[in-house]
């Protein structure tokens, strides 16, 4: 076999005249011996097809050497980056001996360029950036001879018009496709500027001071895909401006002053797919407004002063994908107002003053996102979504509904997401789910439920998520979640429950999260199943012995802010198996709870803070073999024995910060030889001593062997105490400690 692997080899190489090729790029950075040939500049990178050279902070005197060095080293140049130069006029033979393609030049205040700055460099140059410059008028004569470039950008600049033979015998009309003149004081362009330029494929002109445009104002640009004209004072767009660009596919007009769409606006620019013409000034929609854009994807007209949407509207534009109506004055959503969008992907009517929702305003919708969130809306009428089947989400948040018809919708029409948060329902009945058999996730928060009813969930086979927090929930009938097949996670926080039924929840094995925190419950039901279960924030007493079924899968216990006191049992806890993270903080316990944590022998995580707990005995926590996190900070402990952590092997992180303890005795963390992290911080402590009878002692002083046995301690923290020095040997042994 290793005869035939040779042989293969050896022919392979016979045959192909292989030689080995070093890794790396082709054009690496020099070695050390050729740096300093470089200066003022530094190679970032090398590549297959050239260095990424940067020159930043220097004169032009200077920089003319270290670019003649560089081309003297006969390596092509992939992109130089000149930043921060001392140059106002770009002259002399800067480039002549140089190859790059790629030439940027930011934050340095060249205004002038001379007309032979780039000669030389013109023949390997294909794009130029000009970033932050002071650049007032456009140097023609010096881009003439820039026959292979294909992208200039002049990107923050001082120019105010452009004279209309700007490009008029240029070798730059050649091959250049990208031209942006933006960020400056541009006011005005005469339509012949850019007529030769027939190649050109995007023109950026944002940022600048343009209020008017001509007529025909883009002549000539027949080849152009994509126009910026954002960020300008333009008060009128229509035909006769762009109508020549009979290719164009993106148009921004957003952030200028443009009052209203008039008809035939992009008439003549059919193949039209985007058009931003979001903060403007326009007041009303027609039928005429996108006549003869019917390949129109999407259109984002959002923070205008829209309060007038004709009927047919968008009639004209039924492959529209996005609509982004948001933050207008709208009033109302019409009658059939979107009723042949079916490709629609997202309608956005968010933050306008929408009260009603009128018949058939929303039609033949398929996985679409509806928002009328933020409105003030208080009445959606029958068939007011028709056929409107796997909607992605319907968010009715923020509005002032206290209930929606049971025939708003269809029996076709349903979102996977039903969002009715933060509205005025008192009654769960008065939210129609019955038809909507294929919605995964309901948000009912923030509104005035007070009970929810039998039968007030159909059966639902894909909800999996319901949040009904924030109400004023006190009733819950028996079995009422049941029907719902695959529920995962169930919010009933910040209501007013008091009491849980063994049957309130039924059989409902998949629920992973089950949240009751934020109520009055004085008792854990024994039907409350989930794998983390939140009861904090109540009113609970005591854990009776029979409320965890057998083989409880719970994992995480959070009982936080109850009344717990000392109440709990040795068999409190005993069938939770399974659980790996109890929170007992905020109870008023005056001891660590052992007896009941002693059959918890999967326990990582145990939160103890914020409690009265005042002392800690020999093996205070009993036998925890996986535990690697206890917080017992924020008590009252004055006092820790030897050995209190007995039977912690994998404890990593332990935290007694906030107490009262003014001293630690010698082997307090004795067997802690995976402790990683301690914070001590902000107790009483004044010194630490490490002599055989224990820490406190007359001087105050740490020593020596103050924490054997913490090896692989990593962090320790001892502020807002009063420790007044450390010695030098004070933490020897800790070799692990950051």
């Amino acid at each position: 076999m290793i005869k035939k692997i040779i042989f293969t080899l050896a022919t392979l190489l016979t045959y192909t005249n292989a030689e080995y090729i070093p890794p790396g790029p082709v054009y690496p950075c020099p070695n050390d011996s050729k740096t300093t040939l470089l200066y003022p500049c530094v190679c970032e990178k090398g590549s297959d097809t050239g260095l990424y050279i940067r020159c930043e902070n220097t004169g032009l005197a200077v920089l003319s050497v270290g670019l003649g060095n560089i081309a003297g080293l006969g390596l092509p140049v992939e992109r130089l980056l000149l930043r921060e130069l001392k140059i106002s006029n770009l002259f002399g033979p800067l480039f002549h001996r140089s190859t790059i393609r790629v030439l940027q030049i930011e934050d340095t205040p060249i205004r002038t360029i001379d007309q032979y700055a780039f000669a030389g460099v013109n023949r390997t140059l294909q794009e130029l950036y000009m970033i932050n410059t002071q650049i007032d008028v456009f140097p023609k004569d010096a881009f003439m001879i820039l026959g292979n470039l294909s992208v200039l950008s002049i990107d923050g600049h001082k120019m105010t018009k452009l004279a209309k033979d700007i490009f008029a015998g240029s070798e730059l009309v050649g091959k250049l496709e990208r031209l942006h003149l933006s960020n400056g004081l541009i006011a005005d362009i005469p339509p012949e500027a850019f007529q030769v330029l027939k190649k050109l494929k995007k023109l950026d002109l944002h940022g600048n001071k343009l209020v008017t445009l001509k007529r025909n104002q883009f002549k000539g640009l027949r080849d152009t895909e994509l126009l910026d004209l954002s960020h300008n004072s333009i008060t009128k767009l229509d035909g006769s401006h762009i109508g020549d660009l009979t290719k164009l596919g993106w148009c921004n007009a957003s952030h200028n002053q443009i009052g209203e769409i008039p008809r035939g606006m992009f008439a003549r620019n059919t193949v039209i797919k985007v058009v931003h013409l979001d903060h403007n000034k326009i007041k009303k929609l027609d039928t005429n407004s996108f006549r003869g854009m019917r390949f129109l994807r999407r259109l984002y007209l959002q923070d205008n002063l829209i309060s007038d949407i004709g009927r047919g509207t968008f009639s004209a534009v039924t492959r529209i994908g996005t609509v982004d109506l948001a933050r207008n004055q709208i009033k109302k959503v019409d009658f059939q107002m979107f009723q042949q969008v079916k490709y629609a992907e997202i309608i956005n009517l968010a933050e306008n003053n929408i009260t009603i929702i009128e018949t058939q305003a929303f039609t033949d919708l398929y996985q679409a996102v509806v928002n009328i969130s933020h409105n003030a809306l208080s009445t959606i009428e029958t068939g007011a979504f028709v056929n409107c089947n796997n909607m992605t989400l319907l968010d009715f948040s923020h509005n002032q509904l206290s209930m929606i018809s049971p025939r708003a919708f269809d029996e076709n029409s349903y979102a996977y997401e039903l969002q009715v948060s933060h509205n005025e329902f008192r009654n769960f009945s008065q939210i129609p789910i019955q038809n909507m058999t294929g919605i995964q996730k309901l948000n009912v928060s923030h509104n005035k439920i007070e009970s929810i009813p039998k039968l007030a969930f159909p059966k639902l086979y894909e909800l999996h998520t319901v949040d009904l927090s924030h109400n004023n929930l006190s009733e819950i009938f028996n079995a009422v979640f049941q029907n719902l097949f695959s529920i995962r996670f169930l919010n009933l926080s910040y209501n007013s429950l008091e009491t849980i039924k063994p049957a309130t929840f039924g059989t409902i094995p998949t629920v992973l999260e089950l949240n009751l925190s934020h109520n009055r419950l004085r008792e854990i039901s024994r039907g409350s199943l989930a794998n983390e279960l939140n009861v904090a924030h109540n009113n609970i007493t005591s854990i009776k012995p029979n409320t965890w079924p057998t083989m409880n899968a719970l994992l995480r216990l959070n009982l936080s802010a109850n009344q717990l006191a000392d109440s709990l049992q040795s068999d409190s806890f005993s069938s939770l198996l399974t659980l790996q993270a109890l929170d007992l903080s905020a109870n008023g316990l005056t001891k660590p709870p052992w007896e009941a944590l002693s059959s918890l022998t999967s326990l990582q995580y145990l939160y103890l803070q914020d409690n009265n707990i005042t002392e800690l005995s020999r093996s205070a926590f009993g036998n925890l073999p996986t535990t690697f996190k206890i917080d017992l900070s924020r008590n009252q402990i004055a006092t820790v024995a030897q050995r209190s952590f007995n039977g912690l092997q994998q404890l990593l992180d332990l935290s007694l910060s906030g107490n009262k303890l003014e001293s630690v005795p010698n082997e307090a963390f004795k067997g802690l030889v995976a402790l990683r992290k301690l914070d001590l911080s902000h107790n009483f402590l004044e010194k630490i001593d490490n002599k055989t009878n224990g820490l406190l002692d007359d001087c105050l002083s740490l020593e020596e062997r103050s924490f054997n046995g913490l090896q692989q301690l990593l962090d320790l923290s001892l502020s807002g105490n009063k420790l007044e020095s450390v010695p030098n040997e004070a933490f020897k042994g800790l070799v692990a400690l950051r």
